[in-house]
């Protein structure tokens, strides 16, 4: 990797060409036509790591938790009334123990404490 030094003008050129989450580099990579190495997602020079296995799906439907992998395994749980945080936390505890068991990553057992909060089921500690 070489570090070079560039006008403002450039750089505005640059950003003005490029997405959200593009690096300059990607941009210049896209610009330039050049395509070895795009595989490898960059966000401001620096890769960024999937730690997941296989894909992950959950979110609330109908006062339903629900949980589902790409490989099949799924789970759903009926959630309490909001205000009964002891009965939310048992639900939060097996959904991400159900998530845990199949191979979630810190980012998808977070993704299932985030669909609870979106929709209402907050918990404090």
């Amino acid at each position: 990797m070489r570090t070079i030094r560039i006008s403002e003008a450039v750089w505005d050129e640059i950003a003005k060409r490029g997405v959200f989450g593009e690096s300059p580099d990607d941009v210049l990579r896209r610009v330039f036509g050049i395509t070895e190495n795009m595989d490898k997602k960059r966000i401001w020079g620096r890769r960024r790591n999937r730690y997941a296995t296989k894909r992950m799906s959950c979110g609330v439907r109908d006062g339903v938790l629900f949980v589902e992998f790409e490989d099949g395994a799924a789970d759903e749980w009926p959630l309490p009334p909001r205000h009964d945080k002891g009965a939310i936390r048992d639900v939060r505890s097996q959904a991400v123990d159900f998530a845990e068991k199949h191979g979630a990553s810190i980012g998808q057992l977070n993704a299932i404490k985030k669909a609870l909060t979106d929709n209402g089921y907050h918990l404090t500690k």
